[in-house]
């Protein structure tokens, strides 16, 4: 893969060195300090939110799907966790401040969104009463609390990711790739339903939501800066 040599202010390009590292490295101070502030923030009100409610919580109906998929802790919560790898690297391969600035408004307006269904419509996930106490599940549920299930903030940031690499790299990723990307998220969001973390109907809300997100910070008025 490879980037413009004039899409990253400050960093010197040659033949040999137009790579993925270039990306990581432009305005890498202000990702570092993004990073750092934008997970403080969310794991702050996702914590919050996911163990406390202030509103009757609401039951989702129970799809066909849901109840086909059984609670298989492994090796489903560690393909789960899988995305957190992702997530957290796909945003140190944007180049400019314009494409970094319409990042993080997009990320807002997920996170906001969903605390706020969070707040005033609060749905615990399908979670059996008795589970692991070691392992990926537990991990997990250290993590996270209950009654945060609605939308799924895991299908969100995948949906939300995947939009980000495919505006980045387009075409120029190779078939193979894309094609195991594909499986890779189906793996996730099944997993999502083989931890009893969330409903069916939750991974499409979040997967909604985090699209609106992407299409919303790049719907902006375009930025020259």
């Amino acid at each position: 893969m490879s980037v413009s040599r004039t899409s990253i202010p400050g960093v010197s390009f040659s033949d040999r060195d137009d790579s993925l590292w270039l990306r990581v490295k432009a305005h890498w101070q202000i990702k570092l300090l993004l990073t750092a502030t934008l997970n403080a923030f969310f794991w702050t009100g996702y914590a919050f939110l996911s163990r406390h409610t202030f509103f009757p919580v609401h039951a989702l109906p129970v799809t066909w799907l849901d109840a086909a998929v059984e609670f298989q802790p492994v090796p489903w919560g560690w393909i789960y966790l899988t995305e957190f790898a992702v997530t957290g690297t796909v945003p140190w391969l944007i180049a400019s401040m314009p494409e970094l600035r319409r990042y993080v408004i997009g990320l807002l307006f997920l996170s906001l969104t969903s605390f706020l269904i969070f707040l005033f419509f609060p749905v615990a996930s399908p979670r059996p009463p008795v589970l692991p106490v070691e392992g990926p599940v537990a991990m997990i549920v250290r993590l996270d609390g209950t009654y945060n299930a609605f939308p799924s903030l895991h299908a969100g940031f995948l949906v939300y990711t995947l939009a980000l690499g495919l505006r980045l790299f387009g075409r120029r990723l190779h078939p193979l790739m894309v094609a195991g990307i594909g499986v890779w998220t189906a793996l996730i969001l099944y997993a999502t339903l083989a931890t009893k973390q969330h409903y069916v109907l939750d991974l499409l809300a979040g997967g909604i939501i985090g699209f609106g997100a992407h299409g919303l910070a790049w719907r902006l008025r375009p930025e020259t800066s």
